[in-house]
């Protein structure tokens, strides 16, 4: 049951690089030439994901980025009710054995 909160630890930690590279992307939006960053997510050794960030190709989009930052903030919202229940199921079981 705790291999869960590791998978979902990975996901949140893949969330942030995701976020992390659209905002490199977007404060250089007026940069010429910039290299555009993307994460590409990969199965972890133990379960989960992984990600490893490699150059983009083609000029960072600002509809693009605005796209991939909201859909980020929506894999943090589904991962974090996903917590909750994880959170909720231990609780559960703690209290039986009491």
């Amino acid at each position: 049951m705790l291999g869960n909160i590791s998978i979902i630890s990975s996901g949140l930690a893949l969330s942030q690089q995701r976020l992390e590279a659209s905002a490199h992307n977007t404060a250089n939006l007026n940069t010429r030439p910039a290299a555009v960053l993307r994460v590409e997510a990969h199965e972890g050794p133990q379960g989960g994901v992984e990600g490893e960030v490699v150059a983009g190709d083609g000029p960072a989009s600002p509809v693009v980025e605005s796209v991939e930052q909201l859909t980020v903030s929506q894999q943090v919202v589904a991962l974090k009710k996903a917590l909750q229940a994880q959170s909720d199921m231990v609780g559960q079981l703690l209290d039986l054995e009491a």
